[in-house]
């Protein structure tokens, strides 16, 4: 089995913090899930959480952060127009 380098590690963990608190920070009616802000995490998120499933090989989970990816920008592009 291949080992990660530690900072792959420590970028999944914070891809995982920005998803999971753009979800939170909606759910509490703090940021809109129209903004953003929520956008922003959530392509972050997948962006930093997808290289390290990529580094797994995990390939379900690439796809779904590619999924993730595609549906932050098109809501940033939808804000911009």
């Amino acid at each position: 089995m291949k080992t990660i380098p530690l900072f792959y590690k420590i970028i999944g963990w914070l891809g995982t913090f920005c998803i999971m608190s753009a979800y939170a920070f909606n759910s509490f009616g703090v940021i809109p899930s129209e903004g953003f802000i929520y956008a922003g995490f959530n392509l972050a998120g997948a962006i930093m959480l997808g290289i390290r499933v990529y580094l797994d090989r995990n390939w379900a989970n690439v796809f779904l952060e590619v999924f993730f990816g595609v549906v932050a920008l098109i809501s940033i592009a939808r804000l911009l127009i």
